[in-house]
């Protein structure tokens, strides 16, 4: 398969994840009970909402003071003193802070360690009110996103970059060259540089390196001179480069064709080659 697509496929894959995460709560201003000793999610959702099965509505939350966060909703079977109830008031359209909520009280700046709660009854069910100035309810001037859907959110992000890593490291990694190329490579290297051996030196006459384009099927060869030379390049000899490489074409025969033009590349001179009865990808 061809590993473009491969990879496009993968990012597709991803954002159809992330698409899928449930969208988060837009910002809220939540105003905050004390838990009573002993009370449930569903009989507090009662007593501030009227309906038990608000507890798990975005509407309802429960928060932890200590940490400044709401907690999980697959955690309110265990709820633990000093937790307060939190109750949707109003929408705002800026955004919430995601990690510190502002607090501030509704009657005074300064909250009391345990507000006091007093007891009423209404239609007959007895239910908790906060009572007096002492208990006046906090409000949230800026609620954090729900953490089911916070952490669904940072899963299918992480998921997305572990993807898009993988993308781009598969598009980088050197492209295993088929062996027939390999061949022909090695081959057009050694007549290019039979001319060029100085008996005299001890070093190569010329540095190569090869580089197969999955997506043009062809190997581009890059040739710079050796240590202490200046052929070839395309700056003082194009010429004689274009002319060693029609040279050495016509010794490899008919099964390979040059596939574009030469090009320089810094110090390199890259040559592209292909299989003759190979097309490019796009060439009809």
């Amino acid at each position: 398969m061809n590993g473009t697509l491969r990879n496009c496929r993968l990012t597709t894959v991803a954002l159809l994840l992330v698409s899928a995460v449930p969208p988060c709560a837009a910002a809220q201003e939540f105003v905050c009970w004390p838990i009573a000793r002993g009370e449930t999610a569903a009989r507090v959702a009662h007593r501030l909402t009227g309906n038990p099965s608000a507890a798990y509505s975005h509407a309802f939350q429960i928060r932890d003071p200590a940490r400044r966060m709401f907690v999980p909703k697959s955690q309110y079977r265990n709820l633990k003193a000093g937790w307060q109830a939190c109750v949707a008031n109003t929408s705002v359209k800026s955004p919430p802070a995601a990690f510190a909520p502002e607090v501030t009280s509704a009657a005074s700046t300064i909250v009391p360690d345990d507000p006091a709660i007093t007891s009423a009854s209404v239609d007959g069910d007895r239910v908790f009110r906060p009572g007096g100035s002492a208990a006046a309810p906090l409000t949230l001037a800026w609620a954090r996103w729900p953490s089911d859907a916070v952490m669904a959110a940072w899963i299918a992000a992480s998921f997305l970059l572990i993807v898009i890593c993988t993308a781009v490291a598969v598009l980088l990694a050197p492209n295993p060259i088929p062996p027939p190329l390999q061949r022909a490579g090695d081959a057009f290297v050694n007549a290019f540089a039979r001319p060029l051996v100085d008996p005299m030196s001890d070093g190569p006459p010329i540095q190569t390196r090869l580089r197969f384009v999955r997506r043009k099927q062809q190997l581009e060869i890059s040739i710079a001179p050796g240590p202490g030379r200046r052929y070839p390049n395309l700056v003082d000899h194009k010429r004689n480069v274009e002319y060693d490489v029609t040279r050495v074409m016509r010794l490899l025969g008919h099964r390979l064709v040059v596939s574009d033009r030469l090009r320089a590349a810094g110090k390199w001179v890259v040559v592209p080659i292909r299989l003759a009865g190979v097309k490019q990808t796009g060439v009809k």
